[in-house]
């Protein structure tokens, strides 16, 4: 029979189960949408699972790691003692020089006619001496005679005073003149590698006296031995002495390792440019060399303080600690957890080494389950107790 033909009655009912139909298709999606969305909009709890591990034996080594810079431990920067302009570079980037080798010269012009000039005061300064001298032994002939006044002789005395004076000072001129022309040409203060900063003919340059320092011409190094100069903050370079043994890997070079030792722990802090904080500058160098190694090259240096094998460890993030220091772990029992009050020893960058509270086998979790909200009420462990002293006889 045609849908049209049907009674009315017939049709409502129809119409009415396939809206049940919909309906009950629509309440099961929000259902199951709720139980997603719900909790969270609410902050009702919703079911999670603890990512746990579990305690196994490792070797654990504390460490104190920092970052510095590669440098030669034997080298001296190169400034000019006067400011003036590059008219030569000598040596090149990199070469190898000797004591006393010219590596640039700067422009002599200006001081090279202010010597000229000095030349000829001073061969006028002595010409001018030569005269007075013979009007002052020619005045001492006559006041000898008895034929001019002591006022007369004292004139000509003062006048030869002052002229041999005249020809002192500028013989100082000349000496001085003499010296910054000799400071025009930088020579190598030592043997060594040229380290040359980025220099063109033509640069002008400032002296070393200048208040910035100077301009930086570079360093003569000896590359044969190396050395890492790190900041070490002030609570950890407490735990460091000389001769301590270190590790260093060189950033650039990842299959490297080198060892050294520390040769020199400051004993004045200076303030970190980062964060203000007080560093002492520790330089550990190098027992190894490589032709690849190039000062400036950034480093990490690996200090072990202390090292154990074969202990129980867990990793860092299982380890939770309350107002009273009080460390302590969530320990697994049949479905759920409980808490675990624990002694730990050293750590790394990823265990800790647990003194007492597990054994080897043990399941915690990583991180803090849901039913343990605020702060675990969980005692002190208690202290030992002090052993007694002997017992004092009375009188």
């Amino acid at each position: 029979m045609p849908a049209s033909k049907l009674p009315r009655w017939l049709t409502s009912i129809l119409r009415t189960l396939v809206l049940l139909a919909i309906l009950a298709g629509l309440g099961w999606s929000g259902r199951a949408v709720w139980k997603q969305v719900g909790p969270g909009l609410f902050g009702s709890k919703r079911e999670t699972k603890i990512p746990t591990s579990r305690v196994k034996l490792a070797n654990i080594s504390e460490e104190i790691v920092a970052v510095g810079r590669l440098r030669a431990v034997f080298s001296t920067e190169l400034r000019a003692e006067i400011s003036g302009r590059i008219v030569k570079i000598l040596v090149g980037d990199g070469e190898g020089i000797k004591r006393d080798q010219e590596i640039l010269k700067l422009d002599q012009q200006d001081i090279l006619t202010q010597m000229q000039e000095g030349d000829r005061n001073i061969e006028a300064s002595k010409l001018k001496v030569q005269r007075v001298r013979r009007e002052f032994e020619r005045q001492q002939e006559l006041k000898s005679r008895g034929l001019i006044t002591v006022k007369d002789f004292e004139e000509t005395r003062i006048t030869l005073s002052l002229a041999e004076n005249d020809a002192a000072v500028y013989d100082a001129r000349s000496a001085n003149l003499r010296d910054k022309l000799a400071k025009t040409v930088i020579r190598a203060p030592h043997d060594g590698t040229l380290l040359l900063r980025d220099l063109t003919e033509g640069q002008l340059v400032t002296s070393a006296a200048s208040q910035s320092g100077g301009t930086l011409l570079g360093e003569v190094a000896d590359l044969s031995a190396l050395m890492v100069r790190t900041n070490i903050n002030e609570i950890d370079v407490a735990r460091l002495k000389l001769a301590d043994a270190a590790r260093v890997r060189v950033d650039s070079l990842r299959n490297m390792m080198l060892n050294g030792e520390i040769k020199r722990i400051a004993t004045i802090a200076t303030e970190s440019a980062g964060d203000r904080t007080r560093v002492f500058p520790v330089d550990v160098v190098v027992d190894e060399t490589d032709p690849r190694l190039r000062p400036g090259m950034s480093a990490t240096v690996m200090f072990t303080l202390s090292h154990i094998e074969h202990v129980a460890a867990v990793p860092l993030s299982a380890v939770f600690s309350n107002a009273d220091s009080v460390r302590y772990v969530f320990l697994r029992r049949g479905e759920g957890f409980e808490v675990r009050a624990i002694d730990i020893g050293i750590a790394d960058t990823r265990r800790v080494h647990i003194i007492s509270g597990l054994v080897p086998g043990d399941e915690i979790a990583l991180m803090r389950p849901l039913e343990f909200e605020g702060e675990v009420p969980i005692a002190k462990p208690a202290a030992p107790p002090k052993p007694r002293g002997p017992k004092r006889s009375g009188r």
